[in-house]
């Protein structure tokens, strides 16, 4: 249903679908979020909501809810009232407007109605939703009118949005859905069309949450499996709604595929603010050779080379193994991951060569202390070191700042604010966006430790569900809170959105801002063109020279130093000296220090002439 993101398929409803066939059982999948986005002709808008948290159940909740019975007031959800950074490729500005969103919603009841009418709701016995994100209420409306209609069909739900108590409470609260899927569901949920269909019951299948003589019967969460055994997914209802549906936006879609669950970080440190992978904490990954193999089959038989992995966290292995054997196989146009910032430049180098363009990496702040708050296993220089070589091997990075961690300083954020002049020249961040109380989360399931209080469901679900509290809490994924000093976020961030704004300006230039070195004659030449330089062209010597070099990697001031004694014929004027140089080129903005910690902020002028053709490193490469 609406507003899934229509560029890409469903990967967990494609999923099941081979797995059904695989026990005989014949399903379709119904894309109606691509048949809503026809039906709108509104397309910014559509991908606008599809981004928000709550916007999307707020359009349907009058469907859902009979306005007729309920009064809903016209006021929308926080999320929909502008951020930071608005993006300039949106057209935000335009579809922001409260009377555009009224008339979306005036259009939901004639496309549901629409649906009823065309889709032949009688051959089929049972009709799952899949449920994520902004879906919810979506799925909810239709799957109550088809139950008005056809009573005797089986309404099944599954996804985030249905997991531990919010399925229990979703069973309570809307009689006319039937199962509700706790987790995985690639065992649970063809287990149980199996027993419905020679009239079984559902006792006894981990993960179907069910009613029973008006009790709710939980049964924990779906049992995990081997993912090297699930067959490939089938996305050819997904091409099939397209052409018919949207075919213009055909060439912009992308193939979601899932190479491993769980998060291998929230193995050890879970970030404080995460929800995600509460009970996939045994982080699994397929064989590189079966990742192989499905991605060159399904890529090949669709004819779309473009790939989106759903993982949490790339596998570690797969650098030494199946991302070097997709370099080497070089059909793929496109490959988004995510992954964590503490990559090493070979690493983020066999990334670009796999058709990595593009990936979501959890930076999430520019300051050690704030990561140290949220359990990110980073710090500053190695956050930085890590944009430096996206930048220097072209790779865009889709991250985020984060602020309102219980126990954070204002100090934090002064040095934030004072650092970010230096790094105009790498990927800014794409928002700054407060971090929000998520179920399951550490600081939610540890709210004592944390310092939280008064936790209730976020106040916009009052906006879209008419229950009292208690149903809402237990319905919700994000929650309001308390604690301590967070009424000073605001005067905190203040700081960081004065010195964002040039950055996020720099980089809407056509000629973005540049910080690299070459080498010339055992000398290193750095160019710069930031607004913060102190001069163009700086020119390093001798041992600075090596210095700034080793430093293209963050390194400890002893280490460094050790390093440089042992090149011979050196000139070496001691330690002393080396480290007042070193502190000089901080005061020139040329390089960062953290407590003994140095790292250079000049890319390679080679090999970003490589990756990232523009005039100037053209220009510069060419003398």
């Amino acid at each position: 249903m609406p507003f899934a993101e229509i560029k890409f398929p469903s990967l967990s409803l494609s999923l099941l679908k081979s797995i059904l066939n695989e026990n005989k059982i014949v399903c379709d999948v119904i894309y109606l979020n691509i048949v809503f986005y026809s039906y709108i002709k509104q397309l910014d808008i559509y991908r606008y909501v599809a981004k928000q948290t709550l916007l999307g159940d707020w359009l349907f909740s009058e469907e859902l809810f009979d306005s007729n019975r309920v009064t809903f007031n016209d006021r929308i959800p926080d999320d929909a009232e502008g951020v930071y950074r608005p993006s300039h490729h949106d057209n935000l500005k335009s579809i922001l407007f409260k009377d555009e969103l009224l008339s979306l919603r005036s259009k939901v009841k004639p496309f549901i109605e629409q649906c009823l009418n065309t889709i032949k709701w009688n051959d089929y016995s049972i009709i799952g939703f899949t449920s994520q994100f902004a879906q919810h209420v979506a799925s909810l409306a239709m799957a109550k009118r088809i139950k008005e209609y056809w009573s005797d069909k089986i309404i099944a739900f599954g996804g985030s949005n249905c997991e531990g108590i919010m399925g229990e409470a979703l069973l309570r609260v809307f009689p006319f859905v039937d199962w509700v899927f706790n987790g995985q569901a690639d065992l649970s949920f063809p287990q149980a069309v199996i027993h419905w269909f020679v009239d079984k019951t559902l006792k006894d299948i981990p993960g179907v949450t069910y009613r029973h003589n008006d009790k709710i019967i939980s049964q924990g969460y779906g049992p995990a499996i081997d993912l090297n055994k699930l067959p490939f997914p089938n996305f050819d209802d997904y091409f099939s709604a397209m052409k018919e549906w949207a075919p213009s936006d055909l060439h912009n879609s992308a193939i979601p595929l899932e190479l491993s669950r769980g998060c291998w970080w929230s193995k050890k440190h879970q970030c404080a603010f995460c929800g995600l992978n509460r009970e996939v904490r045994s982080f699994r990954s397929k064989s590189p050779e079966r990742a192989e193999k499905e991605i060159k089959s399904i890529t090949n038989h669709y004819g779309i080379y473009n790939i989106h992995l759903t993982d949490s966290l790339i596998d570690t292995v797969y650098f030494k193994t199946l991302l070097k054997d997709l370099a080497d196989w070089g059909n793929l146009k496109s490959l988004f991951l995510e992954c964590k910032p503490n990559l090493n430049r070979k690493q983020i180098h066999i990334l670009r060569r796999a058709s990595v363009k593009m990936f979501q990496a959890g930076i999430e702040s520019l300051d050690t202390e704030i990561l140290s708050l949220m359990q990110k296993g980073t710090t500053l220089l190695e956050n930085i070191q890590f944009l430096k070589w996206a930048r220097q091997y072209g790779i865009f990075v889709g991250w985020h700042i984060l602020y309102g961690i219980p126990g954070e300083k204002r100090e934090s954020y002064q040095r934030m604010a004072s650092i970010i002049p230096l790094l105009v020249h790498l990927n800014p961040p794409l928002n700054l966006i407060p971090v929000r109380l998520q179920r399951f989360s550490p600081l939610f399931l540890y709210s004592k430790e944390w310092g939280i209080k008064g936790i209730k469901a976020n106040e916009d679900y009052k906006l879209v569900y008419p229950f009292d509290q208690k149903d809402l809490d237990e319905l919700a994924y994000f929650f309001d809170c308390d604690f301590d000093k967070k009424n000073h976020f605001a005067d905190n961030t203040r700081l960081v959105v004065k010195e964002l704004q040039p950055w996020w300006e720099c980089w809407d230039e056509f000629e973005l801002p540049l910080l690299v070195f070459e080498r010339q004659r055992g000398k290193v030449i750095i160019y710069d063109t930031r607004p913060c330089r102190f001069n163009p062209v700086v020119e390093l010597k001798e041992a600075l020279a090596i210095a700034y070099r080793i430093c293209e990697t963050r390194q400890l001031f002893d280490h460094l130093t050790d390093r440089i004694r042992g090149i011979q014929k050196l000139k070496y004027y001691g330690d002393t000296n080396l480290r007042r140089e070193l502190d000089e080129l901080v005061e020139r903005r040329l390089m960062l220090r953290e407590g003994d910690w140095y790292l250079s902020l000049a890319n390679n002028l080679k090999v970003m002439n490589e990756y990232n053709r523009t005039i100037i490193t053209y220009l510069l490469s060419t003398n």
